[in-house]
C-alpha cells in the first residue's frame, strides 16, 4: 500500500458530497497528520477536514438501517449507501480498495453558530411546515397519480414548487387522502389513537407531530437504498415516542450528537431537513416496483447518479426549498 494515494480535486469533492457536505473545496494539503498514513487535510468555507485512511477491515458488513442501529445518531444521520463502519463505529467509504473516514476539525466562531436543544424545536417546526404545504400534494401516489422523475431531469425545482400548488389529483387518490384524513386533521385530539397509521405500502406510515401534521415515513427503507428517510432523521436528531400523541427533545441524544459531529451548525441542520425532504419527493415521484420507489428500470448506478443529480446538487433542489424556509422566517 503506498504512503500516499493522489486524489484530485473532484475525488476529494466526491467524498465530501458523500458525507453530504457541499461547501466548496479552498484548499487541500496532503501528507502524514498523525501517525497515519494518506491523509488530507481539506479547508471549506467554515471548516478543516482531514480525510483519514482507515486500517484493514475486519468483519464488517455494510450497516442497514433498521431497529438495531436506532440509537446510533452517528451512524443513521450520516450513512449513506457507500458508508460501512469500523469497529468503534466510524463510517467510513471506500476507494481503490482502501477504507477512508473524514474528521473534522471547526474554529470557534463555527462552533457558536451550532445548533442548541431550543433550536431543535425550531427545525421541526420548518420541517413540520414545510410538510404541512407537501401533504397537500403528497397522500398517496396511485397508478392514475404517478409522475416520473425523469421527465423533469433538466427542471428538479420546478417538481418542488409543484409539490406546493398540485390540484390535478384523480379522484382515486382524493378519496384515499380522506380514508385517512383523521390522522391528519389539525382539530385531531383523540388520545385513544395510535401514533402510526399504516397503510398501503405506497403511503407509508403516518407520523402525527405536536401541531398534529402527518409525516410521510419510511422508515423501514435501508441504507443501501436511499439512506435517510424525513421520519428518521427527526427521530434521530431530536425526538422520541413518549405517548401516542407528542414529540419530546432528547436534549441529551442531541448533546451527544455534537459532540461527535463537531462541524453541525444549524445551517447544516436547516439544510440536513431540506435534502431529507427532498429525498422524500424522490420516493414519491419515481416507479415502484417489489414494495419500494426507486427507477425499477434502470441500473443501480444509474438510479444513483439521478439522484446525485436530483438532490445532492444543491445549486437546484435547495435554492426551492430555502426559499420556502425564509418566506415563512424558519432562516435569515
Amino acid at each position: 500500500m503506498p504512503n500516499q494515494l493522489e486524489l484530485t480535486h473532484d475525488q476529494i469533492n466526491a467524498f465530501l458530497k458523500r458525507y453530504e457536505i457541499f461547501e466548496p473545496v479552498l484548499a487541500v494539503d496532503s501528507g502524514a497528520f498523525g501517525n497515519v498514513n494518506a491523509n488530507y487535510c481539506i479547508e471549506t468555507q467554515t471548516r478543516r477536514l482531514i480525510l483519514q485512511q482507515v486500517g484493514r477491515k475486519k468483519n464488517l458488513d455494510q450497516l442497514r438501517l433498521s431497529s438495531h442501529v436506532s440509537n446510533t445518531l452517528f451512524a443513521r444521520d450520516f450513512l449513506t449507501p457507500s458508508f460501512h463502519l469500523t469497529d468503534e463505529g466510524d463510517p467510513f467509504i471506500e476507494h481503490a480498495g482502501e477504507q477512508f473516514r473524514l474528521m473534522s476539525f471547526v474554529s470557534d466562531p463555527v462552533l457558536e453558530i451550532r445548533p442548541s436543544v431550543a433550536d431543535a424545536l425550531r427545525i421541526v417546526a420548518l420541517a413540520e411546515d414545510l410538510h404541512l404545504a407537501l401533504n397537500r400534494y403528497f397522500r398517496f401516489v396511485d397508478e392514475d397519480d404517478r409522475r416520473y422523475m425523469t421527465s423533469y431531469q433538466d427542471q428538479p425545482d420546478l417538481i418542488v414548487q409543484a409539490a406546493f400548488a398540485r390540484s390535478d389529483l384523480s379522484a382515486v387518490t382524493r378519496s384515499r387522502n380522506d380514508s385517512v384524513r383523521p390522522f391528519l386533521d389539525a382539530t385531531f385530539e383523540e388520545p385513544s389513537r395510535v401514533r402510526h397509521c399504516h397503510g398501503d405500502i405506497k403511503f407509508g406510515n403516518v407520523i402525527v407531530t405536536p401541531r398534529r401534521i402527518g409525516l410521510l415515513d419510511f422508515e423501514n427503507y435501508n441504507v443501501q437504498e436511499w439512506g435517510w428517510e424525513i421520519g428518521d432523521a427527526l427521530r434521530s436528531w431530536f425526538s422520541d415516542q413518549l405517548d401516542n400523541m407528542t414529540w419530546s427533545i432528547r436534549a441529551a441524544e442531541l448533546e451527544a450528537f455534537l459532540d461527535q459531529q463537531t462541524w453541525f451548525t444549524k445551517r447544516d441542520a436547516v439544510l440536513h431537513t431540506l435534502r431529507t425532504t427532498a429525498k422524500l419527493l424522490v420516493h414519491l415521484y419515481t416507479d415502484r416496483e417489489d414494495g419500494r420507489y426507486y427507477f425499477s428500470s434502470e441500473s443501480e448506478a444509474d438510479r444513483l447518479e439521478k439522484v446525485d443529480v436530483l438532490i445532492s446538487r444543491h445549486e437546484t433542489f435547495l435554492p426551492a426549498l430555502l426559499s420556502f424556509a425564509r418566506e415563512r422566517g424558519h432562516i435569515d
